[in-house]
């Protein structure tokens, strides 16, 4: 199965980066040919070219919700996706839109199966590279369940 694990943030917005430290802590534990590891700032339809032509997709990424607990993981499919508001942040109301719409662009080219792990976070608008205690806690975490996924436990 083609794979694409893609880190979607800005690492130079502290929290917001979360989603790029995990795509690089990834890339050096696969070595799997089948397996594509990425990281990008975009986001919306400036993704589909990136996401096609890929059997799934495992995006990591920071996301901004009501929750009080930093560094707290979501692991959200496109339903889940489907089913909040866009309160959460742009990147995913963004990315619900940018399957929907790809799926009907190009049917037979998007993944099928795509997981989002979302790190939750409280501000992705601070200038620097570290990220929160809580946040950075979380990336090996998450790629602990994304080599996970990736080995179908």
């Amino acid at each position: 199965m083609k794979t694409l694990v893609l880190g979607i943030g800005n690492d130079i917005l502290g929290d917001d980066g979360v989603g790029i430290h995990i795509a690089r802590e990834t890339a050096r534990r696969i070595s799997k040919p089948d397996i594509t590891v990425e990281e990008t700032g975009a986001a919306g339809l400036s993704l589909l070219e990136q996401i096609r032509g890929y059997d799934r997709l495992i995006i990591a990424d920071a996301i901004l919700t009501e929750e009080t607990e930093a560094g707290k993981i979501h692991r959200l499919t496109p339903q889940d996706l489907a089913k909040t508001n866009d309160s959460i942040t742009p990147h995913e109301a963004a990315l619900r839109t940018t399957l929907e719409i790809g799926n009907s662009l190009f049917p037979g080219e998007m993944p099928k199966d795509v997981i989002v792990f979302a790190v939750q976070t409280h501000n992705v608008e601070i200038i620097g590279s570290e990220m929160t205690p809580a946040v950075s806690a979380a990336v090996p975490k998450v790629v602990k369940m994304i080599m996970a996924e990736i080995e179908g436990k």
